[in-house]
């Protein structure tokens, strides 16, 4: 196959790939987008199926993240070239590297197996690849090939299975399957069934499963009714001292206005709502306490906390609060999982990238994912990046949360699609733990899902907005929720396990036509 051929059935591919996924969602070409890459993988090198993935995955990114650049810009007030400059050397270290990865090593496989077994593998190969993007190097999560399922109603629901590395599998099994049938007409009708059953009947299962699940009823009490508050701050203002005050203002006259209309049990502001130190400004905490006072509800909140100033080695924290009715702080959570670039710095010591750099905030994580307790039981606290970790998310619901609460500030993220994106991850946690979430940003999309992964109600961006509705906390006992990616795991050693019976097999191109046409199976030049 020529280079050029092969460079565009790549490119085709990772635009499909894009499509697939939020904001757009386009549903069949999930199931095919990965065809043309995997059809080009049989036929290559190891070491070249790693440029083919390392090129597959940096265009795939690209497809899914083009606004990275204009946010990087705009955020770190830098100009757009070096935007673009730092996207490309993001996207081949966090996505293409690994993509480089599955690439050599699916070429490893696919010369040593064919058919439904060889689809078997690729897609357990994937979600090895998948997994190890999402917790090395600090992990990149950023929309998984699962997510391009979670508008899929039914089978969206086999996530608190295996949460998205489950999807992801599913997806590629069948992209890998249609890939075993090409070129068509070259199989007989015996060896399609043959390769295509195996994958049709999982399909099926997922499928069943996930309408038996969504013929049970949800839990409809308690009820607890609720405001979220989405002040639209401005990302360039609202870190001044001379916006603490107005930015807090605006909070506590919407709170009041939503309290007076619904009589909300809880009040949710979003992250950095307030941009002071809590125990520092006593006027501005006795002003939260007198609107606590006025509205009988408490408050779950995003701002910074400080410690350690007495030592001289002040260590600052990315924080949510929690205050009851009474004007009392209750409980603090410390955001665990940092996002790097942006809440610390990973490469201070490179003097050049420090200095573009300068506005990165050196915060601390806090020790321990702990759910905060409130007056409705345990509540689950991610902030911001931390919801798209289905592991950090699972760790507190396992410790018996009764809610989950994602507190964000995409401001960042403008208006396009980086919003969406960042919601269909979240929503995804609602069913991977059985629960409603609650997401409350700064700027928009905040939104009530319920424990079926829907979007029940949702605000627009850029925009001031309040969100009122009702939710059900109860914890819910899931598979994935009590024993985590044991899915992924199971991938990995079968992928080992494939890696160690076939080591000795000769390498040959083999398609999938060639196990059964013996006039088909003459070795292809690479």
């Amino acid at each position: 196959m020529r280079t050029g051929l092969v460079v565009l059935l790549i490119l085709c591919s990772a635009a499909l790939h894009a499509i697939a996924l939020p904001p757009w969602s386009v549903s069949f070409a999930a199931w095919i987008a990965l065809v043309p890459f995997l059809c080009v993988l049989r036929d290559l090198t190891p070491g070249r199926g790693f440029l083919a993935g390392l090129l597959w995955g940096t265009a795939a990114i690209w497809g899914v993240g083009y606004w990275v650049p204009i946010a990087f810009a705009t955020y770190y007030e830098q100009p757009f070239w070096f935007g673009v400059l730092f996207a490309i050397g993001a996207s081949m270290v966090f996505a293409g590297s690994y993509s480089a990865g599955f690439g050599a090593s699916a070429a490893w496989l696919s010369r040593r197996t064919s058919g439904a077994p060889r689809a078997f593998l690729i897609a357990s190969l994937w979600v090895v690849w998948e997994f190890a993007r999402a917790r090395l190097l600090t992990g990149d999560p950023w929309l998984l090939v699962g997510y391009a399922l979670v508008l899929q109603r039914r089978l969206v629901q086999v996530a608190d299975l295996g949460g998205v590395y489950l999807l992801s599998f599913l997806v590629v099994l069948v992209n890998a399957t249609v890939a075993e049938l090409l070129p068509l007409g070259r199989m007989s009708l015996r060896a399609v069934v043959r390769t295509v059953a195996p994958a049709a009947a999982v399909l099926v299962a997922a499928t069943l499963y996930g309408a038996e699940r969504l013929a049970r009823p949800l839990p409809s009490e308690p009820e607890l009714p609720l405001v979220i508050v989405q002040g639209n701050n401005d990302l360039g203002t609202q870190w001044q001292p001379a916006f603490y005050g107005r930015g807090l203002e605006q909070y506590l006259s919407m709170s009041l206005d939503a309290a007076a209309a619904t009589h909300p049990g809880l009040i949710i502001w979003p992250e950095s709502a307030i941009n002071f130190f809590l125990a520092d400004e006593s006027p501005y905490q006795s002003a939260i306490a007198r609107m606590l006072d006025a509205t009988g509800a408490d408050l779950l909140f995003g701002g910074p906390h400080q410690d350690g100033a007495d030592t001289g080695i002040p260590r600052y924290f990315n924080s949510a609060f929690y205050m009851t009715a009474d004007g009392v702080l209750r409980g603090r959570y410390d955001k665990t999982h940092l996002l790097p670039f942006a809440e610390y710095f990973p490469l201070r010591t490179i003097e050049l990238l420090r200095r573009r750099f300068e506005r990165v905030r050196s915060f601390t994580p806090g020790n321990e994912p702990l759910p905060l307790e409130t007056r409705i039981g345990s509540v689950a606290t991610v902030i911001c990046f931390e919801g798209i970790f289905p592991e950090v998310v699972r760790e507190q619901m396992a410790r018996g949360a009764r809610l989950l609460v994602n507190l964000s500030n995409d401001a960042w993220l403008g208006a396009g699609a980086g919003p969406e994106q960042h919601l269909a991850m979240v929503a995804l946690r609602a069913v991977e733990n059985r629960t409603w979430v609650v997401r409350a940003t700064t700027t928009g999309i905040s939104a009530l899902i319920d424990p079926l992964g829907r979007v029940t109600a949702r605000t627009a961006t850029f925009v001031p907005a309040l969100l009122e509705g009702r939710v059900v906390p109860v914890a819910i006992d899931t598979f994935y929720k009590r024993y985590g990616d044991v899915f992924a795991y199971a991938c990995l050693a079968a992928v080992a396990l494939a890696f160690v019976v076939l080591w000795r097999v000769p390498s040959t191109a083999v398609s999938a036509s060639a196990t059964y046409s013996p006039a088909a199976a003459s070795p292809k030049s690479t």
